[in-house]
């Protein structure tokens, strides 16, 4: 595991640059960091940068590169792990992880996946031959996604850097669609999708980085300033779900009686795997309006999938969630119909530049249908190894679970969900907020009455990947044994005014346990469990301790 240096180090990587100087796999022995920034593109800088910052914690050239082409939240900090506190290491095997729907570290199997992909055809590779290595491992996972999802033909992939930056893609999309008019993108469940989905879907950077550009400085992506947006809340203040797809729709007919071009959002299980009542599909195939499904969680079936496709929807994906890739890697999967009709129209050139979509995707990740775009985005310099590394670790989990059918994987997940729903609801200090297929939604109670609130969850949430049993004297040998055992799970959610809950939650690798050995996977949930009580129970001792 790499090892903490300390508080000295600092995030910001225009600090890093005395990094470099230690000499590691990352850098040349005989360059100067001025010289080696001289000649770096700014992709080229960010994705040395951030593998400099790896390496202060002694990970390997391989673990650095799987942090690189991302954005803040891949950034390994001064913990020596990301701000989910995860590293770019499978987890030790004394530790549990039900952090899925959050970010995930590389599974085993994952990671050793990764590494065989690195290690055979990208370790070493630079400029021309880096770019055309890169294309071809591309154009081979978007195959392997289309095969996995069983995709029709003529549907086709778009890959990205995360669900967050797919966003950016049905704008685009949009514009090319319907040039002359303008775009409104209405979005549902704030504060149950990432918090980067709002900003990016009025063409807003949502984070101070981005893959291509680094410490970019921008507020909005070039060619993506007059695109207009309505969000509509997840929750009202008390927790309850608002009726979004009512929203939608009322958002969908005042557009449309504008002469705009609506993008019509409908999300397949947020945070607490909250659904919304309609999944939208584009209208007249995208001649009047583009229906997107967020599914980035990727807790759906196959068939599911399919009746999105034949109504016409664009359907974001990633597998950083369920499939338990790294963070992060997103895709975009395009309907039969609008593939076509993206293949004749003009491309939204003033959209494909440095400084706007050309921040996030090359060329290279594009599918067939968008070969006009490509001209605009091909640089080669432009090169996401670890968006490589990562969606190499996802598809190594869907294509093992590829011999389950989905309606066992269904039944199991609701034998899984249900028997850590009566462990929740048997512990005195938690109750069950709700449970959505994969997903079980906690919310942790205080001694003195109420319960936690966000600031306090996130304490919490840090706590449980931590062994705390050495701040807890009081606590019994057997509470210790909980306390001691780190256990990752999703990050806290504010659901109300009042309260927030942590989730547990079933991954691709925790599920094929669960099918292997369901006696084990189900101890460890236990675990989890009663951690996240012991932790509600003794949280003022805890907070006071300063842990």
């Amino acid at each position: 595991m790499g090892k903490s240096r300390g508080a000295s180090f600092k995030p910001s990587l225009k600090s890093r640059w005395g990094a470099f100087g230690k000499r590691t796999e990352a850098q040349s022995s005989s360059a100067s960091m001025s010289s080696i920034a001289g000649r770096l593109s700014a992709s080229e800088l960010y994705a040395s940068e951030t593998r400099a910052m790896a390496s202060e914690f002694e990970y390997s050239d391989f673990e650095g590169w799987m942090c690189t082409g991302g954005d803040d939240r891949s950034l390994i900090l001064e913990t020596g792990a990301n701000k989910y506190h995860i590293r770019p290491q499978p987890i030790d095997k004394s530790a549990i992880f039900r952090g899925s729907c959050t970010g995930n570290p590389p599974t085993l199997n994952g990671y050793e996946a990764a590494k065989e992909l690195f290690e055979a055809k990208l370790k070493g590779l630079d400029g021309g031959d880096l770019d055309t290595a890169l294309r071809d491992v591309f154009e081979e996972q978007r195959s392997r996604l289309a095969k996995y999802l069983n995709l029709p033909a003529g549907a086709e992939v778009i890959l990205c850097p995360s669900g967050s930056d797919a966003e950016y893609l049905p704008i685009a999309i949009a514009k090319a669609l319907q040039p002359d008019k303008d775009i409104v993108n209405g979005v549902t469940q704030l504060n149950e999708i990432g918090a980067g989905s709002e900003p990016a879907s009025t063409g807003k950077f949502f984070s101070k980085y981005a893959p291509f550009l680094g410490d970019h400085g921008l507020e909005h992506l070039e060619g993506f300033e007059r695109v207009g947006g309505v969000v509509v809340s997840a929750r009202d203040k008390d927790g309850n779900i608002n009726n979004a797809s009512e929203e939608m729709a009322h958002f969908s007919d005042k557009y449309l009686g504008m002469n705009s071009y609506p993008i019509v959002h409908g999300v397949f299980g947020g945070k607490t795997g909250v659904r919304d009542e309609i999944m939208p599909g584009s209208l007249d195939g995208g001649d009047r309006s583009l229906g997107v499904i967020d599914a980035c969680q990727g807790r759906f079936t196959l068939e599911e999938l399919s009746q999105w496709l034949e109504q016409d929807s664009i359907v974001l994906f990633t597998s950083s969630k369920f499939y338990q890739a790294p963070p992060f890697c997103g895709a975009i999967i395009l309907p039969k119909l609008i593939a076509s009709k993206l293949k004749k129209a003009a491309p939204p050139s003033s959209m494909l530049i440095d400084k706007g979509l050309g921040a996030f995707v090359s060329d290279k990740e594009l599918p067939a249908c968008l070969d006009s775009w490509k001209p605009y985005l091909i640089d080669k310099r432009k090169n996401n190894v670890g968006l490589a590394l990562r969606w190499e670790a996802g598809l190594s989990a869907m294509e093992a679970l590829s011999e389950i059918p989905d309606v066992e994987k269904v039944s199991m997940i609701k034998s899984w969900a249900d028997t850590v729903e009566n462990m929740v609801e048997s512990n005195e200090m938690l109750d069950t907020f709700c449970v959505e297929r994969s997903i079980v939604s906690i919310r942790m109670k205080k001694n003195g009455g109420g319960c936690l609130n966000m600031s306090e969850a996130r304490d919490l949430f840090r706590w449980m990947s931590l062994d705390v049993s050495s701040a807890l004297p009081e606590a019994s040998e057997e509470e210790k044994k909980s306390l001691s055992t780190p256990a990752f799970t999703g990050q806290p959610v504010s659901v109300s005014e009042s309260y927030a809950i942590v989730r547990i939650a079933l991954g691709a690798d925790s599920l094929l346990s669960y099918a292997k050995d369901e006696v084990k996977t189900l101890e460890e949930d236990q675990m989890t469990v009663t951690k996240i009580g012991l932790i509600a129970k003794y949280f003022n001792t805890l907070k006071s301790s300063g842990f």
